[in-house]
């Protein structure tokens, strides 16, 4: 039986969150909460980063839970948004709540984690990623999740420098993440 495609899925516990250093962000550029007037410039950047299906009325009605608009963090450079993490809850989630014995008020999910293709490599992506894992443990969240894709490589590589760990949801998991450890290793991202 072929099951059908699913995201990895990956998780950092409470602690791990909270012994995870701030990030600073190179010079130029500004780590910030969301601010009325961000929506054209971040549905671009998630546009540019791969979700193609984002448009500004998608974005503001994300934003529309308190929760989000409140703990998702932005990467600002010279007026446009470049990176961004959604905040968001298991519960609020309807694409997010596969994993059978979860509490949604007590998981938190890093959602539509994205870099603009020409602001990538600074440490953007781990800057949002970890002011969005500190806000939601900060609301109570015993545990962060993400969903995200095999081939997004450098990704992966910075969820499990933070310290995620891959989930083995399903049979075919173990073979998809040895596939993609191999893979993090030729291109010199060793995690073992």
């Amino acid at each position: 039986m072929t099951l059908p495609p699913q995201q990895l899925r990956m998780v950092i516990e409470k602690a791990a969150v909270c012994r995870l250093p701030d990030v600073v962000v190179p010079t130029g550029y500004a780590l910030r909460a969301y601010r009325s007037g961000d929506v054209p410039s971040w549905a671009d950047a998630l546009r540019q980063g791969g979700f193609t299906d984002w448009t500004e009325a998608r974005v503001l009605d994300y934003l529309k839970d308190p929760e989000r608009r409140e703990g998702s963090s932005l990467a600002e450079f010279g007026g446009r948004i470049v990176a961004a993490t959604f905040a968001s809850r298991l519960g609020n989630q309807p694409h997010n709540q596969d994993l059978a014995g979860s509490k949604p008020s007590d998981v938190g999910i890093l959602d539509f984690v994205v870099t603009h293709p020409e602001h990538r490599g600074k440490g953007l992506g781990k800057a949002t990623c970890t002011a969005v894992a500190k806000f939601l443990v900060s609301r109570g969240c015993t545990t962060i999740e993400l969903g995200t894709d095999d081939w997004r490589l450098p990704a992966i590589h910075v969820y499990l420098v933070m310290g995620f760990k891959p989930v083995m949801n399903r049979i075919d998991m173990p073979e998809r993440w040895d596939a993609v450890i191999a893979k993090l290793k030729e291109s010199g991202r060793d995690h073992t």
